[in-house]
């Protein structure tokens, strides 16, 4: 099982370069998908843990 304290801070770690990086547009893209998809890991565990 992934540890939610790490997707938590490099949820934290994204959004901190997407706000103060200067990236490229393949950077900036690859960047918010990965974004997303811990968003979207971290929205499930929250649905399971609550239907549990």
């Amino acid at each position: 099982m992934t540890n939610f304290f790490d997707i938590h801070a490099e949820i934290a770690e994204l959004r901190a370069e997407l706000a103060e990086c200067i990236l490229t547009l393949r950077e900036r893209a690859t960047t918010l998908r990965r974004l997303e998809t811990l968003l979207v890991e971290i929205e499930r565990h929250r649905e399971k843990e609550e239907g549990a």
